[in-house]
């Protein structure tokens, strides 16, 4: 194999590796404030409960969805099981969240499901909060 073919393969390898977004930190709050990191806190729950339902079901988690999240929220619970009547996912702060979580390994199916859960819609609700009180 050609050097150059060697060198274009070896990019390609590392341009692959871990592209988990980061866990986004809201544009309109400082990053001291404790909403910011009761935010981050409740998203990386979510995440965390992914993993554990994913390996719990024998499954494997593709990409590393906890990344960058703090270890104590490992700890914190977050509901993510379906609930019976909830509102579609809207333009706007749900679908990003929707999105992030697909980007950052999470299955469609599940993260369709966390989409429907009391975890994912108290986090939103968590966002609106801090913003109306900032």
């Amino acid at each position: 194999m050609s050097p150059l073919k060697t060198t274009v393969i070896s990019l390609c390898l590392l341009a692959a590796c871990d592209q988990t977004p980061p866990i986004v930190v809201e544009d309109n709050l400082p990053v001291d404030d404790p909403r910011q990191q009761a935010l981050v806190l409740s998203e990386c729950a979510i995440y965390f409960a992914a993993v554990t339902k994913i390996e719990a079901d024998g499954g494997t988690v593709a990409g590393n969805p906890t990344k960058d999240c703090p270890v104590e929220a490992r700890a914190r619970a977050a509901d993510i099981n379906p609930m019976v009547s909830v509102p579609p996912v809207t333009p706007g702060y749900p679908q990003t969240l929707y999105q992030r979580m697909i980007a950052r390994g999470i299955p469609t199916a599940m993260a369709t499901d966390i989409s429907k859960s009391k975890a994912f819609w108290d986090l939103v609700a968590q966002r609106d909060s801090a913003y109306a009180n900032f």
